[in-house]
């Protein structure tokens, strides 16, 4: 039966004229492209933002500040106040910019307030602080403070140590999730992409203030460009000689 009805096909196939066959031929065509067509999914590309515009990181400073009555010892701060002391001086070292002010509420005038000055003082330079970076300040009754010249005032207040140091957040939180990233079909990344990665840098960076502006270059070895410079025109190594352990050669043994 299927034969005969292949056979009659065909007969009608040979019968048909040239006209009709090419309009079936365009007809069967516009219907394939049509369900083609209907079956595409095309959407516009459009510029996606940079996940640091997306989620910035925001770098603040703020204020630590340290209050302290310091009781001596003799010539030296007591052991408390010379432990506090001195863990403020290693998070100054560590992420203070600026200065280290130390407020004093009056004129040092007496023995007692000098003496306190004098023991911070070699603290501070047994932690490793820098002299130049010390800055003491006078309290003045209005309540901001002033060089040395400011007026004598009564040693009741305590010494006040303070230091700025930079912040960095990120003011958007992760965890929106308002879409399935299963279903996503327009190749575009997600609501929370980059959100994580942008909160840990801004807790892991060593310094915040390196986001903002480069890093100030260390000095340079005077010294030793000298040496180098001076072989390089007399045609010598310029380089460090190194022994045998340190150059890796192959063992004789592995030959």
């Amino acid at each position: 039966m299927l034969r005969m009805q292949m056979n009659t096909f065909s007969r009608q196939r040979q019968f048909m004229p040239q006209g009709r066959r090419l309009m079936l031929l365009l007809l069967l065509g516009c219907g394939i492209g049509g369900c083609q067509q209907d079956g595409m999914m095309m959407s516009q590309a459009t510029p996606q933002p940079a996940i640091r515009d997306k989620f910035p990181i925001t770098v603040a400073p703020t204020q630590e500040t340290l209050v302290l009555s310091p009781v001596l010892a003799g010539k030296k701060l007591g052991y408390t106040d010379a432990q506090k002391v001195t863990a403020f001086a290693g998070g100054f070292l560590q992420d203070g910019h600026g200065q280290l002010a130390i407020v004093l509420p009056a004129i040092p005038n007496t023995p007692q307030m000098t003496g306190q000055m004098q023991a911070i003082n070699a603290v501070l330079a047994e932690r490793g602080v820098p002299a130049s970076r010390i800055e003491w300040r006078i309290a003045t009754a209005a309540g901001g403070v002033a060089p040395a010249s400011a007026v004598a005032a009564p040693a009741s207040n305590p010494l006040v140590f303070s230091y700025t140091r930079y912040v960095a957040s990120v003011e958007r939180d992760c965890g929106v999730w308002e879409k399935d990233v299963a279903e996503g079909y327009h190749n575009q990344p997600w609501t929370n992409f980059g959100c994580a990665a942008q909160h840990n840098l801004a807790a892991m960076v060593s310094d915040p203030l390196d986001l903002e502006r480069p890093r100030e270059t260390t000095p340079i070895d005077v010294d030793r460009r000298t040496v180098v410079i001076k072989a390089y025109r007399e045609g010598a190594k310029t380089t460090s000689e190194r022994t045998a352990d340190e150059k890796g050669t192959v063992s004789e043994v592995a030959k």
